[in-house]
């Protein structure tokens, strides 16, 4: 057996570049991830509350609904154009989905005549909008609700109306920032 009592002159050498080599390896991998699967973006306003603050960080999966389609309590975002013809962004939890009717009756979600369940609002609806009236949905559009059900412009506002799937960016899934916030949403 030969082995030398010296240490390895070049010892400390290798630790630092592998150290150094896996912090980059990391950094590439997290890049290329956000970059192709994830975006981000802020959230404007309080019609989310309390789930989603104003103010929050979001991260999107920009991949998932080119796997699968959106489910019903998904939040998304999704863009419409405004009557100046620019890109709005919102985020809003998918309450109907394609080939559903929904109406809101006495302060209640109805899908197709059912009451909603699995998902409470926290109070009752006070203003219908286009849903006092039924809305048929068709193969490719869904109806959105805002959290804070009674401070929202969502699918009950001419402004937004129906969803359409190629409107909609992706699932949110991550607070992301201010970090005493960071949590998967659900």
């Amino acid at each position: 057996m030969f082995y030398s009592a010296r240490p390895n002159e070049n010892f400390l050498i290798d630790k630092v570049l592998k150290w150094v080599t896996d912090i980059l390896v990391v950094i590439v991998l997290a890049m290329f991830f956000i970059t192709f699967f994830c975006k981000q973006t802020k959230v404007v306003g309080n019609s989310m509350n309390d789930i989603l603050l104003s103010d929050d960080t979001v991260l999107i999966n920009s991949l998932s609904y080119k796997i699968s389609s959106p489910k019903r309590f998904d939040v998304v975002v999704f863009k419409k154009t405004d009557i100046n013809g620019e890109k709005m962004e919102y985020i809003k939890r998918i309450v109907g989905l394609p080939g559903e009717t929904i109406q809101i009756t006495d302060g209640k979600i109805y899908v197709n005549d059912k009451p909603l369940k699995g998902f409470d609002f926290g109070e009752s609806i006070v203003n219908a909008g286009l849903a006092k009236d039924k809305i048929k949905l068709e193969y490719n559009e869904y109806f959105v609700l805002g959290d804070n059900i009674n401070n929202s412009e969502d699918s009950r506002a001419n402004t937004i109306a129906k969803v359409k799937f190629d409107e909609i960016e992706g699932r949110v899934w991550m607070i992301a920032w201010p970090f005493a916030r960071i949590k998967h949403v659900k």
